[in-house]
């Protein structure tokens, strides 16, 4: 019988480090990382990030965006605040059909708030103070149970790095 293929589901507020992380994931151990966000950037044509018809459209493309991945490669790694129903919905289904394991990536408010005001905003979608601030404390409540945790707030390359080996290893199908 076939080994289910995985993903690794990052999780946390913005500015927290998830998209380094995923870039480390990919430089060191050769999984995608995939940048949803690009996909949400896409289709936004200046609606609302509280749009439910745009949330909804976002968290399908990035499901199925998902699976494509998966029909050619055994794992992936994706990122996620976790906010919405939608991606409630979205992570249920996937969890249906592959090995989900949840990282969740922390670091201090502040610094979030700072890393996503000095980030490439080519890459991110562009976010107001005061919207990062709201963001973050929804992530903050909502409070996502996480299969592994990785505090980025004061850590170097190397440091990650080994933490991210350690959950590799106990979680990597084969």
């Amino acid at each position: 019988m076939p080994q289910p293929k995985q993903i690794y589901l990052l999780l946390g507020p913005k500015g927290s480090g998830k998209s380094f992380v995923g870039n480390l994931i990919q430089e060191e151990f050769g999984i995608s990382f995939i940048r949803v966000e690009d996909w949400a950037k896409s289709i936004k044509r200046e609606r609302s990030f509280s749009d439910d018809d745009y949330l909804s459209e976002v968290f399908q493309m990035i499901e199925s965006g998902i699976r494509r991945h998966l029909d050619r490669e055994r794992s992936v790694v994706f990122e996620s605040t976790g906010l919405t129903q939608y991606f409630d919905s979205m992570l249920k289904s996937l969890k249906g059909d592959f090995k989900v394991t949840t990282i969740g990536v922390n670091a201090d408010l502040k610094l979030c708030l700072h890393r996503v005001r000095t980030r490439d905003m080519s890459i991110h979608i562009d976010v107001s103070d005061e919207r990062v601030n709201e963001i973050n404390e929804l992530v903050l409540k909502k409070n996502l149970s996480a299969d592994y945790t990785i505090d980025n707030s004061n850590k170097g390359s190397d440091q990650l790095i080994d933490e991210i080996r350690f959950i590799i290893d106990q979680t990597r199908v084969s």
